[in-house]
């Protein structure tokens, strides 16, 4: 039986806590939660479910003294990797492994740039742990996809991973409107050119795809198209007023050999009335153009269900596939390039390992 700490209890944490308690491979032994509100109740209470005899807390040094094998760190941060980074390392070196959807940059640390990297390997080694990056846009769809398209292709001239998705159900108001700035006054980015280890999120795949495939990008351009709300209205995580964003289409663009070789697209609306005239879909598109040519379409919520809903599950899914992985591995940090490809074990059985 693994061991786990679920860190962390909004939208995707509760799904992966019914992940978990359901899995007879794992057991919930610790919750740490940044609400207070949410301080003492039991897990299963905050997920909607009976409870499952663990009490979420606010106290960090509580949950670092637990014996555990393995962390889930999933706590959002609106700015900055100083605290993530200081509590993650904390992890590392009280000897749990830790994988983390929380800061998407740290499926590749050295996109990270500075000494993060350097900090989390330390504190692998010192504490004989592994530490693991993942998501599911950064995270799966435009990086563990490319990648494994690029084994059939001869040649790319282009390479584009695009995420099209209404967000107007997604009621996470903190990711909406404080990460994505949605509701916010619009400001558009013309094409600005970044160091590769200063893109952020989207530079971490960026350099892992450019690394796993033998190159070095020169810089990587950065552009920002916002779209305007003409009147106001309500979405799921709270209220759009007239004038400010509804919408944006963003791209980081990694330039290779003086060329535009590696694109990623996000084009992410409050509502389906959002700029027809932008690529419309619900789910994940990677498109090269090379030899051979070819489209990947990954969609979801095909049966009906809610896009967002099922966006979430498939994130909170892909942490929980990878924990036996990273309880095995060697100390250090591992990533996608590091890793043998994360399967789902269990999923055909009954109604599978996911509960909600």
């Amino acid at each position: 039986m693994i061991r786990v700490i679920q860190w962390g209890t909004g939208v995707t944490g509760k799904k992966v806590a019914l992940a978990l308690h359901k899995h007879k491979d794992f057991e919930i032994v610790g919750c740490y939660t940044t609400s207070a509100g949410k301080d003492g109740r039991d897990l299963g209470e905050i997920c909607g479910v009976a409870d499952f005899g663990v009490k979420a807390t606010t106290d960090q040094d509580a949950i670092v003294a637990l014996k555990a094998d393995c962390v889930l760190y999933m706590t959002l941060e609106e700015f900055g990797l100083d605290k993530p980074v200081g509590e993650i390392c904390k992890l590392l070196e009280s000897g749990k492994n830790v994988i983390s959807s929380a800061s998407t940059v740290l499926l590749y640390p050295k996109a990270a740039g500075g000494d993060v990297a350097a900090r989390i390997e330390a504190a692998c080694q010192k504490g004989g742990t592994t530490f693991h990056g993942t998501g599911i846009e950064p995270g799966w769809a435009s990086d563990v996809l490319s990648l494994t398209m690029s084994g059939v292709l001869g040649r790319v001239d282009t390479l584009v991973a695009q995420e099209i998705i209404d967000y107007a159900s997604y009621n996470s108001p903190q990711s909406m409107f404080e990460l994505m700035s949605f509701g916010k006054a619009p400001t558009p980015v013309p094409p600005t050119a970044l160091p590769p280890d200063q893109a952020g999120a989207f530079g971490a795949p960026l350099m892992m795809i450019a690394d796993a495939l033998g190159a070095k990008i020169d810089s990587i351009i950065l552009a920002l198209e916002p779209a305007v709300a003409e009147v106001g209205y309500d979405v799921a995580a709270g209220r759009i007023e007239a004038g400010t964003m509804c919408g944006k289409r963003m791209s980081f663009t990694a330039m290779i050999e003086g060329k535009p070789k590696l694109k990623i697209e996000h084009i992410t609306r409050m509502g389906e009335h959002v700029r027809p005239d932008w690529p419309t879909g619900k789910g994940w598109y990677v498109t090269v153009q090379g030899n051979p040519s070819m489209r990947l379409s990954v969609e979801i919520g095909i049966d009906g269900s809610d896009q967002n809903d099922q966006a979430t599950l498939a994130t909170a899914m892909h942490v929980v596939h990878s924990i036996k992985m990273i309880c095995a591995a060697r100390p250090g940090i591992s990533t996608f390039l590091d890793l043998p490809m994360i399967t789902g074990p269990g999923i055909l059985s009954g109604d599978g390992v996911a509960a909600g």
